[in-house]
């Protein structure tokens, strides 16, 4: 008779960071059974079909099983096997060989996303800090739209905090989000809301599930989400339903703007040993004053400081808010002007309200302008859940230690996703030679992947990729290594309930598959710091020694025996006399003027870089969004068959109006193209596409297509203003085509 046991581990697929728990039931020595585990709070306790098909994935009989180094040319498909100590010795030379020439810089370690623990990630940017080499951020990828946006204004990468955690909101807004489908537990809490009477807005160019499920639908034209806000804003000024108790503390509006530069005011403008403070308008002084002496501070203005004009920065966004009445903001959005003035009055006065926002707004050129203006309105409104001492508290890993551990030595350099293509092929701002790929589909799954394969690969001297399957990337790798799912390692993860998890390994790796931890751990003799790489459960107790309240009793004896609660934030009033925002300013800040030379020091709109109303919109006049699909996270579960029975090929969404007009039916074979490239599959329509407007959901691989492959029809622009705020970002959905029937 055998004996099953059951082992509690979690899920790290990256699905909205949900990071579910799940007991895997192991019969010997076989998984054969995952649900998803308890948790204290059994409101937390789910797991979705992607989860649930992980065995599909350990046991599929496509894994790779051994080291293989290629053979024949990149890309043919050709390889030879070796052993573990021959992959290892053939990388270690040429990194070595690598970075002597080219400085060590010149290796690069890009690391993805879906399957994602906290161990996984941090090893391989603690490697990249040991060899001095650079770490590839993978926000860019379609993400980093928010961060540029939400990091200058607020000081954090991601506006939920501020936005949407109120306890007992009065009014939801999802927006450019699609949770019933990607994040189911940003969901639940919403629609639990609406079950007690709490209003639920979506707003999104695509009638999506999450819509179906709205009191109210706004559909939008994509990428004019700012101008939508901008509207919203001046119907909150013109009823003066604006927060100018909370603009005056929280944000930078007395703040004053000279409008020569476009700069603050700062006392050394005014005296010539003055220091760095800024400077408001003191109504009772009479003068320009100092933050921190202000008594009677201006909102509204137009000042002589000295001999500098200068205006308010409240005054300045004010100027910009009356260009956009609703009517104007209705033309550009294609939102009814009588939609936009009730969304304003509800958003202003049903209060709190919260807006939910995830990367559906990110995906376009201006993406970034978006997420200000967002985020500017709910300051305009004082919908803003104000952070307590130290900012919103969350999970306060070791990460400084951990990431550093050669204290005294310089460490990684970190480079956008998106500035990796030009370094690999134009060597700006310095050469990358050789790069590491984990956990990340690169050609599948990044912008303009004909240059990626035509123009980069080539020049780089070794490509390294850590993959369970072959996929498109790994065929142009000249070291593919074998690793496991997540069934087969140690990781920890924490999701968006306030729960730390182990990740514990169920059964040992299968085949000749080793974990990215113990690769890292092997390798690194090889080149001289084996002595900071350890096992998984040693960086656990590593990351937890941070010494921070939120994490404070946790330890890895304490995640074995299951989740373990974050420590709460200290309560603090509603409204404090101040605020800590991670700003230069410690305040909200709506003015950037960082970006006043690109037009950019305020949250304006400006159209997409591939708009229906540019002149290329006369040869390919649809726009083009690549959705999320709920049957795979990016290009994971592709090779999951239960995932393939409900979704098993790609097809192009489109609106009847569109497909009639070019004698299209539903399930022809059509070709999607633009200058770029071109596509051929099966055509779906569906009345939940707005017309002008096609989708094909990302994340499918070249092969399940008749022809092509969507990243071949995508562009890679690179945004300035991006690049200056954090890093530039994938405009996945900011790309225009043109459909006929094939």
């Amino acid at each position: 008779m055998s004996i099953e046991t059951i082992v509690r581990t979690a899920c790290p697929a990256h699905c909205g960071n949900n990071a579910c728990g799940i007991l895997a039931h192991v019969c010997e020595g076989k998984v054969v059974k995952l649900e998803p585990s308890p948790f204290p709070d059994n409101y937390y306790m789910r797991i979705c079909q992607k989860g649930l098909s992980a065995t599909q994935l350990t046991y599929h009989p496509d894994r790779l099983q051994y080291p293989m180094k290629r053979a024949g040319e990149r890309g043919q498909g050709k390889w030879q096997r070796v052993s573990w100590d021959e992959a290892l010795d053939y990388i270690a030379a040429k990194l070595k060989d690598i970075a002597g020439k080219y400085g060590s810089r010149s290796v690069a370690w890009a690391i993805g996303g879906p399957g994602t623990g906290t161990v996984k990630f941090g090893a391989y940017t603690r490697f990249a800090g040991c060899f001095q080499g650079t770490r590839v951020s993978m926000w860019g990828y379609g993400d980093a739209a928010e961060p540029c946006g939400a990091k200058p204004t607020y000081g954090v990468n991601r506006l939920p905090p501020f936005l949407s955690s109120f306890d007992e909101p009065k009014l939801n807004i999802l927006w450019g989000t699609n949770p019933t489908e990607s994040n189911p537990f940003q969901i639940r809490p919403v629609l639990d809301d609406k079950m007690k009477g709490v209003k639920m807005v979506v707003i999104d160019p695509v009638y999506t599930i999450t819509a179906s499920k709205a009191d109210e639908y706004v559909p939008i034209r994509i990428g004019t989400d700012a101008a939508l806000a901008l509207g919203m804003m001046h119907q909150v000024l013109q009823d003066r339903m604006e927060d100018r108790d909370f603009l005056l503390r929280y944000t930078v509006a007395p703040y004053l703007i000279r409008q020569d530069n476009g700069r603050y005011l700062r006392e050394r403008d005014l005296i010539s040993n003055g220091g760095d403070a800024y400077l408001v308008w003191d109504s009772a002084a009479g003068k320009a004053v100092a933050v921190d002496s202000m008594k009677s501070p201006a909102l509204d203005g137009l000042y002589q400081a000295g001999n500098i004009a200068c205006k308010t920065a409240f005054q300045m966004l004010e100027e910009l808010i009356q260009e956009y009445p609703p009517s104007r903001a209705s033309e550009i959005t294609g939102v009814p002007a009588e939609q936009i003035v009730r969304l304003a009055r509800a958003y202003a006065t049903d209060k709190p309200a919260a807006i939910y926002v995830n990367n559906g707004m990110s995906r376009t050129y201006h993406g970034d302008l978006t997420f200000r203006a967002v985020g500017t309105l709910a300051a305009l409104t004082g919908n803003v859940k104000l952070p307590g001492p130290g900012g919103h508290r969350e999970v306060e890993y070791n990460w400084g230690p951990f990431l550093k551990p050669r204290a005294d030595q310089p460490s990684y350099t970190r480079m956008g996703v998106m500035n990796l293509y030009n370094a690999i092929e134009k060597g700006e701002p310095y050469p990358v030679r050789a790069a590491w790929f984990a956990f990340t589909n690169f050609v599948n799954q990044c912008t303009n992947n004909r240059r990626i394969v035509e123009r980069l690969f080539p020049k780089l001297e070794l490509i390294v990729m850590t993959e369970m399957f072959m996929t498109p990337s790994t065929k142009y790798a000249d070291i593919v290594l074998p690793v496991g799912s997540f069934l087969e390692f140690t990781d920890m993860v924490n999701g968006p309930h306030p729960y730390i998890q182990l990740q514990r390994q169920v059964i040992p790796p299968l085949y000749e598959a080793k974990s990215d931890v113990q690769i890292l751990r092997e390798l690194a003799p090889r080149l001289g710091f084996g002595e900071f790489f350890k096992s998984e459960e040693e960086f656990v107790e590593l990351l937890l020694a941070s010494g921070d309240s939120s994490v404070k009793g946790i330890t890895l004896e304490t995640l074995k025996k299951g989740p373990a609660k974050l420590n709460s934030p200290p309560v603090i009033e509603a409204r404090p006399a101040k605020a800590s925002f991670k700003t230069p300013t410690g305040r909200i800040e709506f003015y950037l003027e960082k970006l006043v030379s690109l037009g950019e020091g305020l949250p304006v709109h400006k159209e997409p870089v591939e708009s229906p109303l540019s002149p290329l919109a006369e040869k390919y006049p649809l726009s083009m969004v690549c959705v999320h699909s709920k049957f795979h996270v990016h290009s994971s579960f592709q090779k999951s068959p239960w995932m393939r029975e409900q979704d098993p090929e790609p097809l192009l969404e489109m609106n009847r109006a569109d497909a009639d007009s070019r004698r299209i039916k539903d399930a022809d074979l059509v070709e999607v193209f633009n200058d770029r490239g071109t596509v051929k599959l099966k055509v779906r329509l569906n009345e939940a596409i707005q017309p002008g407007v096609v989708n094909l959901t990302h994340g499918w691989w070249p092969e399940e297509f008749i022809e092509g492959d969507l990243n071949l029809i995508t562009n890679d622009y690179i945004n300035p203003a991006q690049n200056i705020t954090f890093e530039p970002n994938m405009p996945m959905n900011d790309n225009l085509v043109e459909v006929r029937k094939a």
